[in-house]
C-alpha cells in the first residue's frame, strides 16, 4: 500500500505528511483537550489540512468537516460564541430552538460515520506519515 501511496502521486501525499507534522503540535493540543470547543477554534487548520489531503482521504475529510463546520454554523446562527459556553453548559437566554440545534450539531459529531472517517485520517497519519495524534 506505501509503495502505490508514494508511486501515485507520492508528492501530494509528502506535502500532506510534512503540513501534518507541521500541524504536529496543533493537532496534538486540539486532540488532547478538554475544551469541547477545541475542534472549532482549530477549524482553519483543519480546513487547510483536507485541502492538501491525498484523494483517498477526501471523502474522510469531507465528512469530519461537515461536521464540525455544522457545530460552527449552529453557534453562529444562535449568535453566540463557542466561548459562551461554560462547563458545556449554554450561556442564558439561548433559546431552546438554538439549544436544540447545537446539540443536534454537536451529537453529529459523535456519529459512526464521523468517528469512522476521523479514524482514517489518523490510521494514514499513522502509517503512511508515521504521525500519531491519537483522534
Amino acid at each position: 500500500m506505501l509503495l502505490a501511496l508514494s508511486g501515485c502521486g507520492g508528492s501530494t501525499v509528502d506535502n500532506y505528511c510534512k503540513d501534518l507534522g507541521e500541524h504536529r503540535k496543533q493537532m496534538a493540543d486540539m486532540v488532547s483537550s478538554q475544551s469541547p470547543t477545541a475542534l472549532l477554534s482549530h477549524l482553519p487548520m483543519l480546513r487547510e489540512l483536507a485541502d492538501k489531503a491525498p484523494e483517498d482521504l477526501q471523502d474522510e475529510w469531507q465528512t469530519f468537516l461537515d461536521a464540525v463546520e455544522g457545530l460552527d454554523k449552529a453557534i453562529d446562527r444562535a449568535g453566540v460564541k463557542p466561548s459562551d459556553f461554560k462547563d458545556g453548559q449554554p450561556p442564558a437566554g439561548l433559546s431552546t430552538t438554538d439549544q436544540k440545534a447545537i446539540a443536534d450539531a454537536a451529537g453529529e459529531i459523535r456519529t459512526d460515520d464521523v468517528v469512522q472517517a476521523a479514524s482514517g485520517i489518523e490510521q494514514q497519519a499513522r502509517d503512511v506519515c508515521k504521525i500519531n495524534f491519537g483522534l
